[in-house]
């Protein structure tokens, strides 16, 4: 993979902070486990295993430290739900294990609304619930303390749920909360959704929309996945305070 800017690469971070974004923008995914590799090969553990095949000068703990970090602050809008999910594969690949493990204590805590989670912690419990032997009945993206683009990270997770509900799916950089008429469904929260909705299996039985407005390109998405065979829908709430659901 070549990694094209203006700018010369100036360091391993860099290096591997541009290579990351580069196949996050990717529609298919076709660079992920390729990116996930290369953030592997910065461990001196597997260097040495590779003996003289690579340069060993760029893995000083400083610089893997660097892309630790960089790894859990990058946050960027243009970035899908199910896209991000792999900056926390990276992150496990370097055996870091922090982000893993505080996402397991905050699941076992039961504590939802007490403690604020980053967007990358709601990428990693994404993935974590999605990944669950155990099918969720309800998620309530409401009940999670984050931003609105923690809560749009947190979409996937929607595969392994029977009911969801009640969620603010608004465009990024929209305040927070919403005027009273409800929300405008944002085309890429739409584009997200129906991502999560097209998985093989899905449990998602119930959709509440009723405190989002529908609009434009996003009502064409959802409508096109609901002619879908794939769609096990068979309750949409789509109005704000319409005690009617529609049967899908």
């Amino acid at each position: 993979m070549v990694v094209t800017n203006n700018d010369p690469v100036k360091s391993l971070d860099d290096f591997l902070r541009r290579a990351l974004m580069k196949s996050l923008k990717s529609g298919n995914g076709h660079l992920d486990l390729f990116v996930r590799f290369l953030h592997g090969l910065s461990l001196e553990s597997n260097q040495r295993i590779l003996g003289g095949l690579l340069d060993q000068r760029n893995s000083h703990p400083e610089t893997i430290q660097k892309v630790l970090n960089n790894l859990k602050e990058l946050n960027s809008g243009e970035i899908s739900p199910d896209r991000s999910i792999n900056i926390f594969h990276c992150l496990m690949e370097m055996k870091d294990q922090s982000v893993h493990q505080e996402i397991q204590e905050f699941l076992k805590s039961g504590k939802k609304s007490e403690r604020e989670l980053s967007v990358f912690q709601c990428s990693a419990l994404a993935y974590l619930l999605q990944m669950s032997e155990e099918v969720l009945d309800e998620l309530d993206l409401q009940q999670y303390n984050t931003s609105a683009q923690g809560r749009r990270r947190l979409i996937p997770a929607v595969r392994n749920c029977r009911k969801f509900q009640n969620v603010f799916l608004f465009a990024p950089f929209i305040p927070f909360p919403c005027w009273g008429s409800g929300c405008w469904l944002s085309e890429i929260s739409c584009d997200s959704l129906v991502s999560a909705l097209r998985s093989n299996p899905s449990h998602l039985r119930v959709l509440d929309l009723s405190f989002n407005q529908l609009k434009g390109p996003g009502v064409q998405l959802l409508c096109g996945f609901l002619q879908d065979p794939l769609c096990k829908l068979e309750t949409l709430r789509s109005v704000r305070d319409d005690p009617v659901l529609s049967q899908v």
